[in-house]
């Protein structure tokens, strides 16, 4: 018969029971995807005071497998991101090859820096807590949930974790079931420790991850060939880095042009004042939008196709005459033959204004005199401008009337407008060099994209339709040929090839100067070429020609001697008779075609009398070669020739 229960008393609920609930619970479900894992918390986390010394014995044994297993989790996530950084970048040089990516560089070195940082911080985030640290060493060690379970009791009865009052009785009956449950713990815990310190040092060495590994092995090996091979897309990416360079370029040189226009322009409605401001617009869009090639460019050709609307044809010629015009007007005001050399309207200008001042003090005769030169000008004044034209001809009526008052108004009347005419003279020029600077910056910019042998195709095309009319001319250029012995020296039988000016128009038959013989008595042959739709420097095709058949006396070559002295020294050039380098040439005759002559004439030739030094005229002919170059529209093949030629010419070299 069972013993009755004493009534006083709480009936003593078994260990089993008591345990029970540190066990985890099951949800209630058909098929969990994962069972929660229980993970045991530090004591020393969880509780407070003092601990017991078995139990602080059993963290210290965990420690050093705390940071192997760490060590191994870091090696993992160190081979997973190796995978990851190889696969990126196999990703991003794949599409470099499809596409131009300019930044697949700097892409490619962020990616190894991004996967470090990631590694970085995957491995502080996988620092193994204490509890996790025991169940691996129960699982990996065959502990059979030792350690674990220690770490578990201790947090589930504080009151176990202390250091223990005294040894209890293992086989006293008496225990109640406080003490039954103390005695069980610490028991546990004194197996736990044992286990612990019977394993060696070999637990959660670093393996290799071999999925990770693998597909990182993979990914390099599809890397090596995408890297090591040629990308086709580099072309395109130089391509595109150079053309925003250049146009970065070019936006400080337009800005630079427009300082300078700024300058020189007077008013708001001067067109260098309009024309500064689109190019600081301009240059603005080419900082903003470098990589934008067709709009750059079709912005570039409006501006230099308006700035060239804008530009006098006759420009040139207009400031030859000018410059003529007032040659004269200052030599006839002075009555010095050798004044103005230049032909500086500002400073024939000046002398119109002390002229002006001198005629109530003029004599009737001189009065006529000075009437009679200002009369003879009126034909050069018509080239320079309507203003100067109508003020020089009611100088000349005013002084032939006698009437000064209204001479000293039509002399202050006429130097004004010589400075209009060089002030708009001026003008044209610097619009026509910001123009041909547009010009240069179109090129420039279209020769980054690799687009400037279209436009040598297009140029090329041209030259070979000016041929045709070259050979027009061909027959004039030999009318003054054969002329042998006309004061030309040894070795300048080569002047043939001036007969451009044969086919101005069908003006006469001046041709080329073809033929000039030399000193030693051998006749030359010349031959020229015209030029189509007009002659000049406007014309399509400015002819060719081919010297003359003389023996050649330059120690060198016929154009450069390699010591200057003796004849040599003196060179022909009737400025007096022709004009000096850009002064206005008239040319009289009616047209046709000439004819060719050769001759054969011995005896020495005839001086003129008009020789000058040659490194006198030659800084003149290369200065006015330089300003043409600049101001109108050349070729740049043609603008090399020009240089070069000149260069071989040079006296100083």
């Amino acid at each position: 018969m069972p013993a009755l229960r004493d009534p006083g008393k709480t009936p003593r609920r078994s260990l089993r029971a008591r345990l029970s609930h540190l066990q985890p619970r099951r949800p209630r479900r058909a098929a969990p995807a994962e069972e929660p894992r229980f993970i045991p918390a530090d004591p020393r986390a969880a509780l407070a005071g003092e601990l017991d010394p078995q139990l602080l014995a059993i963290r210290e044994a965990l420690r050093p497998h705390r940071r192997r297993l760490w060590l191994r989790r870091a090696v993992r996530r160190t081979w997973i991101a190796v995978a990851l950084v190889i696969a990126a970048e196999l990703v991003l040089w794949t599409l470099a090859r499809l596409v131009a990516l300019e930044l697949a560089p700097t892409i490619g070195l962020a990616i190894p820096l991004a996967g470090a940082v990631a590694l970085l911080a995957a491995t502080v985030h996988a620092r193994p807590s204490l509890g996790e640290t025991a169940l691996a060493v129960d699982h990996e060690g065959g502990l059979g949930d030792r350690a674990a379970s220690a770490l578990a009791l201790a947090v589930a009865f504080p009151a176990t974790a202390g250091p223990a009052a005294s040894e209890a009785a293992s086989a006293d009956a008496t225990l109640d079931a406080d003490a039954e449950l103390e005695l069980f713990v610490r028991r546990q815990r004194r197996d736990a420790l044992a286990a612990l310190r019977s394993l060696g040092g070999g637990l959660f060495r670093p393996r290799l991850a071999r999925r990770p590994a693998a597909a990182a092995v993979v990914a390099l090996l599809v890397l090596t060939p995408v890297l090591v091979l040629p990308n086709p897309q580099d072309v395109a990416i130089a391509q595109a880095r150079e053309i925003r360079e250049e146009a970065k370029a070019q936006a400080e040189r337009l800005d630079k042009l427009a300082d300078e226009l700024g300058k020189k322009g007077a008013t708001a409605d001067d067109p260098r004042t309009r024309l500064a401001q689109e190019l600081r617009d301009l240059a603005r869009q080419l900082r903003a939008n470098p990589d934008q090639l067709d709009a750059n460019l079709a912005k570039l050709g409006s501006i230099e196709a308006a700035l060239r609307a804008q530009l006098a044809p006759a420009n040139e010629q207009r400031a030859a005459a000018l410059s003529a015009l007032s040659r004269s007007l200052s030599r006839a005001a002075t009555g010095n033959p050798e004044a103005n050399r230049d032909g500086d309207p500002k400073e024939a200008a000046d002398d119109l204004r002390d002229l002006s001042d001198k005629v109530t003090d003029m004599t009737d005769e001189e009065r006529r005199e000075l009437a009679r030169k200002l009369a003879e000008l009126e034909g050069a004044a018509g080239q320079a401008g309507s203003g100067a034209s109508q003020a020089l001809r009611d100088a000349a009526q005013s002084l032939a009337q006698g009437d000064s008052a209204s001479a000293e108004a039509a002399l202050d009347r006429l130097a004004d407008a010589l400075g209009n005419a060089s002030d708009r003279i001026a003008t044209n020029r610097d619009l026509t060099a910001a123009a041909n600077q547009l010009q240069d910056a179109r090129r420039d910019i279209s020769a980054s994209a690799g687009q400037q042998g279209q436009g040598q195709q297009g140029q090329g095309q041209q030259g070979q339709g000016g041929q045709q009319g070259g050979q027009q001319g061909g027959q004039q250029g030999g009318q003054q040929g054969g002329q042998g012995g006309q004061g030309g020296q040894g070795g300048q039988g080569g002047q043939g090839g001036q007969g451009g000016q044969g086919g101005q128009g069908g003006q006469g038959g001046q041709g080329g100067q073809g033929g000039q013989g030399g000193q030693g008595g051998q006749g030359g042959q010349g031959q020229g070429g015209g030029s189509i739709g007009g002659g000049g420097s406007n014309a399509q095709y400015l002819g060719s020609g081919f010297g003359g058949t003389g023996n050649l006396g330059g120690p060198v070559n016929p154009n450069r001697p390699s010591e200057l002295g003796g004849d040599l020294g003196d060179v022909f050039a009737p400025f007096d008779r022709l004009g000096r380098p850009g002064d206005p040439s008239y040319i009289s005759g009616s047209g046709g075609t000439g004819q060719s002559y050769q001759g054969n004439q011995q005896g020495a030739g005839v001086d003129p009398g008009s020789y000058v030094g040659y490194e006198q005229v030659y800084a003149d002919f290369y200065q006015y070669a330089l300003t043409t170059l600049e101001r109108g529209y050349v070729p740049l093949s043609v603008k090399d020739f020009v240089r070069d030629y000149f260069s071989s010419l040079d006296p100083s070299q």
